[in-house]
């Protein structure tokens, strides 16, 4: 319990200082390279979007320190400290998802039985959740876009690997003490939704390994996590900042649209750039449309269902590791029964790093 208390306390740093700032998603990485020469009705993946011939162009020798670990005062209570070292060894034990492939590595091939399990997974978390259909359609939605469905990837499009490394150097005092700290190779973007690790990492934990964000199931619950944060905020008034740096109060629903524009790019406020703001708004509305979302209709928290405590057979899970491991445990055994592969595996074309 104290572990989620810990976790609770970074997220809550993360909704007060609002760091989860512009490009903090792949698909806001990408935007900076779209201007109103492109009108598109289909897939903006490739255009304006290359892989670097070499990963030295974006991976600059490490500029930032890690911060040693503050010290313990001696005086400190001996059971709090004890408390403190077995969460730690606990979350030492967790065993998420690895990547599958490294930054310097090619994606593997994708297919359609791999995309029949990442859509068996997305379904299995969100009936979990009691989460709303619409909120598996926009999880689907943005998995398609942004990884084709494909878990674990190391996002590694110039305009990926370039906003990773700017936001290292950016986010650098969000993660002192974490053993990854000076490790800007560590800090890609990542997993289902192509999460730039520097913004989204804290929202798990931020002494976690950025890399945590390749495993499905903590991908699924960091954007929800992101996605209530920006619905509590939607209804109160922002200070945004207009393309002059003036000031100025701005209020707005939260809508299927507005909540995936601001998880992608990191706040609410309008975008200073109003045509890439209408080729992005236009191109998520004709994609909504394709999997029956209605990018207007009002969300709520409770279209967000909760994060489960308990599995099936009524084990509790104290944490949130637990509840990752505990799920992913359920999936296995369903698909041990009724396994949602095709006989043979068939290769597809894809789209993304």
């Amino acid at each position: 319990m104290r572990l989620v208390q810990l976790t609770a306390l970074a997220y809550i740093v993360a909704v007060v200082t609002d760091v989860l700032d512009d490009g903090a998603s792949a698909e806001a990485a990408h935007e900076v390279r779209y201007d109103d020469r492109y009108d598109f009705d289909g897939d903006l993946s490739s255009a304006g979007r290359t892989v670097p011939s070499s990963l030295d162009e974006v991976l600059k020798a490490p500029t930032r320190v890690a911060a040693p670990l503050a010290p313990v005062p001696a005086e400190a209570d001996a059971d709090e400290t004890a408390r403190a070292a077995a969460d730690r060894a606990q979350v030492r034990q967790f065993l998420p998802r690895q990547c599958v492939h490294g930054v310097d590595e090619q994606r593997p091939r994708l297919t359609r039985n791999e995309q029949k399990r990442t859509y068996a997974v997305l379904a299995h978390v969100v009936k979990r959740l009691k989460a709303s259909d619409d909120f598996l359609k926009l999880l689907q939605l943005v998995a398609a876009r942004e990884s084709s469905l494909q878990q674990g990837l190391v996002h590694r499009l110039s305009p990926d690997l370039e906003a990773s490394l700017q936001a290292w150097h950016k986010t650098a005092k969000l993660y002192e003490g974490n053993p990854h700290h000076a490790a800007p190779e560590h800090w890609q973007t990542y997993g289902l939704f192509g999460m730039n690790s520097n913004y989204f990492t804290q929202v798990w934990d931020n002494q976690a390994d950025p890399r945590v964000l390749c495993d499905a199931i903590v991908d699924i619950l960091v954007y929800r996590r992101a996605v209530a944060r920006v619905i509590k905020k939607a209804g109160s008034a922002i200070e945004c900042t207009d393309a002059h740096g003036r000031t100025y109060q701005h209020t707005t629903k939260a809508t299927w649209e507005t909540v995936h524009r601001a998880v992608s790019g990191g706040k609410l406020c309008p975008s200073k750039n109003e045509n890439v703001a209408a080729i992005m708004g236009k191109y998520f509305r004709g994609r909504a449309a394709k999997f029956g979302l209605d990018p207007d209709k009002p969300v709520t928290l409770k279209m967000l269902g909760v994060e489960p405590t308990k599995g099936l057979g009524g084990e509790v899970w104290a944490d949130q590791e637990a509840v990752v491991m505990g799920l992913w445990a359920e999936l296995e055994a369903e698909w041990a029964e009724h396994p949602p592969d095709a006989p043979d595996p068939v290769k597809i074309a894809r789209t993304g790093s």
